[in-house]
């Protein structure tokens, strides 16, 4: 990226930070994960290439990719917990921004239950997490998506309230779901497929690997 967004970034209005959860707090993304487990890659990939071509909403996929998981939610937890990693220097940042009264929100459009479950452990009290809330009816699991929107959970209204609050908005994310609010963030950090997104719409961005790398981008914007 070009660091301009940064360089004209000024320190008069408070910041608020939203970060995206799946891929970019966690790794793997959990959701992606679980429907590979329960079905297959190819499954997964039908699932994408239908969404990038307009075939299917992302609400529409998300609910076909839970609808595969098999168990009750506390086996569930007990298999992601042995295969996806929190950035190490995640629980370290909200600490940061607690300190620095800096709002944190997560927002994903995955599984409230599951993000609330695998943070736990940090005791991130202060991180409001804003995410789908998970449904399970006779062992069939399904999302109670938080809005009517074809994302199912459309990030860019909290991003756009924050603003409208008076707020400077640092938005971090990854993928497809991120891209709305990305658009109207005032500093973007991106990775993977938000990172291509953001380089081919000419969105000032900046790539990051983790929340050290973004801890330390922000605390020298903190001083001026």
């Amino acid at each position: 990226m070009t660091s301009s967004g940064f360089s004209a970034f000024s320190a008069s209005q408070p910041l608020a930070i939203f970060s995206d959860f799946d891929g970019t707090i966690a790794h793997p993304d959990t959701l992606n994960f679980l429907a590979e487990t329960f079905s297959s890659l190819e499954f997964r990939h039908g699932i994408g290439k239908r969404i990038a071509s307009g075939e299917l909403s992302l609400r529409d996929g998300i609910q076909q990719e839970v609808a595969v998981i098999q168990g009750t939610l506390e086996e569930i937890l007990s298999y992601l917990k042995k295969h996806v990693e929190i950035d190490k220097a995640f629980p370290a940042f909200a600490g940061w921004c607690c300190e620095e009264n800096i709002p944190l929100t997560i927002l994903s459009a995955g599984i409230k239950d599951i993000i609330e479950n695998l943070l736990r452990p940090y005791n991130l009290k202060q991180v409001k997490i804003l995410a789908n809330p998970l449904r399970i009816d006779q062992g069939r699991w399904s999302l109670q998506f938080l809005d009517e929107t074809p994302w199912g959970h459309d990030k860019s209204r909290a991003v756009r309230q924050a603003k409208t609050e008076g707020h400077c908005v640092v938005y971090l994310g990854d993928g497809l779901s991120d891209r709305g609010a990305a658009q109207i963030a005032d500093l973007v950090f991106a990775k993977a497929g938000l990172a291509r997104f953001c380089a081919e719409q000419q969105i000032p961005h900046k790539v990051f690997a983790d929340f050290h790398e973004v801890q330390r981008e922000l605390m020298p914007l903190l001083r001026r």
